[in-house]
Order: C-alpha cells, then structure tokens, then sequence
C-alpha cells in the first residue's frame, strides 16, 4: 500500500505542474518552420531548371519503355516513388547522355536498367532480373548484360541515385500545409499516369507536384482550392499561368481513359500467369524476344514462321550500345 499511495502522489504532483506557456510553445514552433523553408531552399536548388527538348524519336521509344516500367511496378506491387524514380533516371540518362536510339532493344534495355536501379533504391524485396522482364516485354535479356548497363546508367547519373522529383515535393507540401485528408493514393496513382506523357518533362518536378496537388484538392476539396493555389504560388515562387498549364496537362491525363499505363490494367494474378513463355535466341545470349504460347498456337503455321525468322533477324544486330565492348 504504501507503494501504491507513493505512485498516487507522484501523478497528484505531476498534474500540479505549470502548463507550458504561448512563449514556449512558439520556441517549439517556430524552428520547425525553419527547418521546413531550409528544405524546400534545398529542395528547389537541386531540381532541374528549363525545358527539355523532346523529339518525336524519342517520345516514341520513351512511351513504350515508361508504359511497360509501370506495367511491371504494377505487377510486383511497387510503390509509386520506385515508379517515378525509374522514369526519372530513364530520363535524365537519355536526355543527359544523349544517346541515339537507332536499335530497338536499347529502350527496353534501359528501361530494365532504370527499373532495377529503382527498385534497389526503394523496395524491401526484389525480384531477379530476368523475373523483373516477364511483364509483356518484346526483348529479355540476360542479368549480365542489363547489370552493363546498370553500370553504364550510373555513371550517365554520376551515380547521383536520389534525384529531387515530385514525390519529393507531395511530401513537403503535406506536412507544410497539413493535408491530412488528401486522398494520396488517387494523388500517386494521377502522378504514376502523368509522367507516362513526355510532355510531363518540360515542367519541373515542383510545378508538376504543385498542379497535382491542386488537381486533387479540386476534386475532393473544391472550396479550399483557391487558397491552396495562392500558397502554392507564393512558396515557390511560380506564376499562375505557370501552374494553369501544367494543371491543364494533368486534367488531360486525367480524363483520358485510354490510357494504357493507368493503375487499372490487368494483370496476371500469380506467377503462374506468365508460365508459358516461349523465347527465341541467338547464339550470343545477349537478348531473347519474348512471345506467349497461346497466342502462337492460334496463328497459321507460314505466319508463324515468318515471324520468328523476322526475330531472329534482330536479333542478329550488334551489340553496339555506347560502353559496351
């Protein structure tokens, strides 16, 4: 008892003691918010300035790659951040190196690259390279030979594997602001469709951060958007017409259902799903190209043929990406 009856005092004194004052409270306060502007300064300085120039080469060779890194992060449950920062170093290798797409496994190469680099960086569990290509890839190449070019995209990135993107600023902006309520996953899924258009990079990774988080705000939360807005403008210092723009782009997105690369396709539901493979090679063992069983049963056995033989004459071409030996 006597135990006991010191416990009870100890909370009764405890309960006496002073409340905290404004004066301390704001001593608390105001080093966060510091902290916040240090941040977004550090955030801002890393971020790529101007516009890059996109030509339709190489809009088209980025389309089909990005379609299928997102295809596959869909598929083994990655989060939207490895989706994002796949296609970022897609993009910052292509257009910083400024290789020339002239063979058609090189997006698909670097894609796989990209996406494996990615998934190191933010995933727990990931799946061995040649399991990472099942996902509807015309080409499947060796784990030696996607490792080449990992080692080649890093140093294209001078191995600077934690670039600023969007994702960096959703998270600012949340606490910033304190969007508790906003639906991050239609948020993550918007953004993951965005990038997916090439036009998506003449916008920096703040501006595109900023309009979709006001898209999502107007969707959910129409009567608070305009204050949002004007926030968003003054922190980082953009003009209005500057956001409407990237805003339109991503009510674009948004309202295009046909997209391909949207968070609802179909995917096989096991492993199983994608048992089945058939692979047709050469004799170097740099690349296959991949084509399903079914589907090849079903054509007519000329046209098969014709087909494989096609294959295999690309298959044929050199392996002559810059860096390769």
């Amino acid at each position: 008892m006597a135990l006991l009856s010191g416990i009870c005092c100890d909370e009764q004194t405890l309960d006496r003691s002073p409340r905290r004052s404004n004066l301390d409270v704001a001593h608390f306060i105001l080093p966060d918010v510091v902290w916040d502007q240090a941040e977004l300064d550090a955030l801002l300085s890393k971020e790529q300035q101007g516009r890059v120039d996109v030509d339709a080469e190489f809009a088209a060779v980025r389309k089909e790659a990005v379609e299928w890194l997102i295809r596959v992060c869909k598929r083994f449950g990655f989060s939207g951040v490895t989706s994002v920062l796949g296609v970022c170093y897609f993009d910052k290798f292509l257009t910083g190196v400024g290789v020339h797409m002239g063979k058609p496994w090189m997006g698909q190469l670097a894609a796989v690259a990209c996406l494996s680099l990615a998934a190191k960086m933010e995933e727990d569990s990931v799946p061995l390279l040649v399991d990472l290509q099942v996902e509807g890839a015309k080409y499947v190449f060796e784990a030696k030979t996607v490792q080449r070019m990992e080692l080649l995209v890093l140093s294209g990135l001078q191995w600077k594997m934690n670039p600023v993107t969007p994702f960096s600023f959703l998270d600012h902006f949340s606490r910033r602001f304190g969007l508790k309520n906003v639906h991050w996953e239609f948020l993550k899924t918007l953004l993951v469709s965005v990038i997916a258009d090439s036009k998506y990079l003449c916008y920096r990774p703040s501006v595109l951060a900023a309009a979709t988080m006001l898209y999502v705000i107007q969707v959910f939360e129409p009567l608070e958007s305009f204050g949002y807005q004007d926030q968003l403008i003054n922190v980082l210092k953009i003009s209005k017409e500057t956001l409407d723009e990237c805003h339109n782009l991503i009510s674009e997105v948004s309202n295009d259902h046909d997209l391909k690369c949207n968070y609802d396709d179909s995917v096989p539901s096991s492993p199983h799903g994608v048992i089945g493979v058939s692979f047709s090679c050469e004799n170097s063992n740099d690349s296959w190209v991949a084509s399903s069983t079914v589907s090849s049963h079903s054509e007519h056995p000329s046209k098969r043929r014709r087909r494989t033989q096609e294959q295999q004459m690309r298959l044929r071409l050199p392996f002559n990406w810059p860096g390769f030996s």
